[in-house]
């Protein structure tokens, strides 16, 4: 595959991106825009989902959220829900206007705390022709019910923090993105922090940290949205998901018009690795190829030797 670099304006800043495209020749292609989850850019696994992609005859286009990774934007490892928003129908623009790509056929695929956008931006964007959300935060209020109280108490009082020196444009509070148990961390469950470092693709500026004023933010409640996409929809349900219930992944499946659900025994991280990722992938590749009749996607997985979900 190759790998062009791009930048596209959000906002009053821009997000730097990365378009992969097949090695072979062809006309204009269909194509995947990627949304990571939280603290992730480009270079956390996102070029192995771009090789199994391109593989299918899919271009792909990944890039770094506002105030993350290459992209500008400050204060620095800020998770600021609406502007991501901004920045996935951003990246779905600039992927239309492309050359090389069909816009007719492009899909959002949107992981963890991205497959949460997904379901937004999904429901706004009837243009798309396909959503895809996987081990998808689908919803904020159930991550904090299923949330030690313990934990929560560690959140509140830097939360609170970081939110008035964000008022009075002070520098953040940050706390870590993946901990151990027991840490001041966002994610502290079944190896977040080692399971992060692992999908490290190359050397990259990633950095374990985001402003604290985001665990402020059980309101995020993306299965809202799910009635409202009108495009097909793909829940990738990994059923031991320890972050969000995978019943109410699930759930986002069946309340919208043209969704369905395919369920992995997997946990939130362990979906991106190993023989669950080759399942995963190659589900997503079958799902696009029905959702647009670009045939060739499954012809070019079998000719790979790869798996597929039962």
């Amino acid at each position: 595959m190759q790998r062009q670099d791009l930048s596209f304006p959000s906002g009053k800043d821009h997000c730097e991106a990365w378009l992969y495209l097949p090695d072979a020749p062809a006309g204009p292609r269909p194509c995947v825009v990627i949304a990571h989850g939280i603290g992730a850019i480009r270079q956390v696994r996102l070029q192995h989902y771009a090789e199994r992609f391109t593989q299918a005859g899919y271009a792909v286009l990944t890039f770094d959220y506002r105030h993350w990774g290459a992209s500008s934007g400050t204060p620095r490892y800020l998770c600021a829900i609406g502007k991501q928003h901004e920045d996935i129908e951003a990246a779905i623009e600039c992927a239309k206007s492309r050359p090389e790509i069909d816009a007719g056929r492009v899909f959002l695929f949107g992981t963890s705390f991205g497959g949460g956008h997904a379901l937004v931006v999904g429901s706004r964007r009837p243009d798309l022709a396909g959503v895809i959300s996987q081990c998808s935060v689908t919803d904020g209020l159930a991550v904090a019910m299923g949330t030690p109280l313990r934990q929560l108490l560690q959140w509140l009082p830097v939360a609170l923090v970081d939110q008035f020196r964000g008022w009075f444009g002070m520098s953040p509070r940050y706390i870590k993105l993946a901990g151990e148990p027991g840490e001041l961390a966002l994610m502290t469950k079944l190896g977040a922090e080692k399971s992060y470092h692992a999908m490290i693709d190359e050397p990259s500026p990633w950095m374990n940290l985001v402003a604290a004023r985001l665990t402020l933010w059980p309101l995020y409640r993306p299965i809202r949205h799910a009635s409202r996409i009108a495009p097909p929809l793909l829940m990738v349900v990994c059923d031991r998901d320890e972050i969000c219930p995978a019943t109410i992944a699930a759930k986002a499946a069946r309340l919208a018009p043209r969704g369905q659900a395919v369920h992995f025994d997997s946990s939130h991280f362990e979906i991106y690795f190993g023989e669950l990722f080759n399942r995963a992938t190659a589900t997503m590749i079958d799902f696009m190829g029905t959702s647009t009749g670009h045939a060739s996607a499954a012809d070019q997985l079998a000719s790979n030797g790869q798996l597929r979900a039962a």
